[in-house]
This record gives C-alpha cells, structure tokens and sequence, in this order.
C-alpha cells in the first residue's frame, strides 16, 4: 500500500487482493480448482498511523474482507459507489503460500496430461505482484507498465517491507507514511 501511495501521488489507495474462495466452501472445494478464486478490492489510507497499527489495521481488513469472500467483483463495484465502467482498482496483490504437496499431488495427478496453458501468471490489472511464501524465504512476481517496470516495482517493495521491518523492530510508532519506498540507487537517480 505505501509503494502504490507513493507512485501515485495518493495517501488513499485501493487495490485488488486475491482470495482463495474455499474458506465457506463445503466439503470437497478443496478438489476443485479455479472457480473459487476472487479478486476484492482492499482500501487502505496512508497516514499519521504507527507503522504495527498500521501492519495490525491491515490484518483486521484482510480477516474482515475474508466474510465477503464469494462476493462477486460486480457486487463489490454496486456497493462501492464508484460509477461503472470506472474500474475499481488497477492494481492487484496476490499472496500465495507455496508448499511442496509432495506425493500425494505426484499420485493425484497421475493419468493427466496438459495440452496448452496461456496467460499464466498475467491479469487484466496494469500493475500485478504475486508475494509467494515459499517453505525457504519468499520471492515477488511483477507484472507492471514499461513506465515503471517489474524490477523497479520489485525493488520498492523489497525496500518498503525492509522499512516495516526496521520500523516493527526499533520504532513501531513510526509513521506508515514515513516508510521509505525507494532504494538508495533509485533515490540518486531521481534527486540527480
């Protein structure tokens, strides 16, 4: 949220986040594959807040956002009172948590073969990052525009979650809005 408030000017932004769907889904949703995925817009406002209020007021709108989980897009754009065909966020966050299934997968998938598979990983968004929580560390996806480019979004946000870290570890009640989002070597070339 402070990287898209920052490259947009706004202290107020919105952006997509990805929810898997099958928390209320009844038995056997967790066989099926695709249907269950939604994207839900998540509004966040940039301000005087500490930095752990601020990682804590997150928490409580992801676990309340969790309730509207089958919401429809198209339900979420009536309730929000932005006109359509004004989209409600072109930005999306996917967070996923990768582990290795092992082989129970290896044995479920026996007897499947894939003939084609288009548009993995691309979306209707402009601006994508997909965190992938992986059993060793985590790596960042980015789909963005050639003006700012992947690597540039990927090293903002590596230097702001840096900044939340420093900031939880020595000074929790440090702004949100103070977290600084640029790394050293882009700074130099803005300022210069």
């Amino acid at each position: 949220a402070q990287v898209l408030a920052r490259v947009s000017g706004r202290d107020d932004v919105v952006f997509g986040t990805v929810l898997f769907g099958r928390m209320q889904g009844g038995e056997g949703t967790d066989r099926v594959m695709g249907p269950f995925i939604n994207s839900l817009p998540l509004r966040v406002r940039i301000g005087g807040e500490g930095v752990e209020e601020g990682v804590l007021e997150m928490h409580r709108q992801l676990a309340e956002l969790l309730r509207h989980e089958h919401a429809s897009l198209a339900l979420a754009q009536r309730c929000s009172g932005v006109a359509a065909p004004a989209p409600l966020f072109t930005a999306l966050l996917n967070y996923r948590q990768r582990r290795d299934a092992g082989a129970d997968r290896v044995r479920a998938l026996e007897g499947i073969q894939a003939l084609r598979a288009e548009g993995q990983g691309r979306s209707n968004y402009p601006l994508t990052l997909s965190v992938d929580d992986l059993e060793r560390g985590m790596s960042l996806k980015v789909f963005a525009p050639e003006s700012v480019g992947p690597a540039g979004v990927c090293a903002m946000v590596h230097r702001a979650l840096e900044g939340v870290v420093e900031a939880l570890e020595a000074a929790p009640r440090r702004p949100v809005a103070q977290v600084e989002v640029l790394p050293e070597a882009m700074r130099r070339r803005v300022i210069e």
